[in-house]
């Protein structure tokens, strides 16, 4: 519970709302944001819309096309990728660039293989 609640859906007073971050997109990361996208929909201390930072790769799509994997994700709240078949909540929005997506974040939820964090960190 934030500490500036007298519970979980009320808040006391006009403090800013907690803005959430994932960074990552894999299957740990989809599969997280979807817990992380429902419950910031019904808190009233966070902002509903989550940024997740996604590594852009081209994926192929049933048909045959190609299509950046951010792009998938935001119109088909899935990720064919690597949580194939799974609904992500639609308040999750694909952020290929990292400042981008962390920018005026509170919480950032760092769901990636460690060997990336160093990189990715500088």
């Amino acid at each position: 519970m934030c500490k500036h609640t007298i519970s979980p859906c009320t808040s006391m007073d006009s403090t800013p709302k907690e803005k959430v971050c994932i960074i990552g997109s894999g299957n740990w990361g989809s599969a997280i944001s979807i817990g992380v996208g429902n419950n910031c929909k019904r808190l009233s201390y966070c902002h509903s819309k989550i940024n997740m930072w996604v590594f852009d790769e081209d994926v192929t799509l049933p048909n045959g096309e190609t299509e950046k994997l951010s792009r998938v994700i935001n119109t088909k709240h899935e990720n064919i990728k690597y949580l194939k078949g799974v609904q992500l909540p639609d308040n999750v929005i694909a952020v290929p660039d990292l400042t981008t997506a962390c920018r005026d974040a509170t919480l950032l939820i760092f769901v990636l293989p460690h060997q990336f964090l160093p990189p990715l960190l500088r």
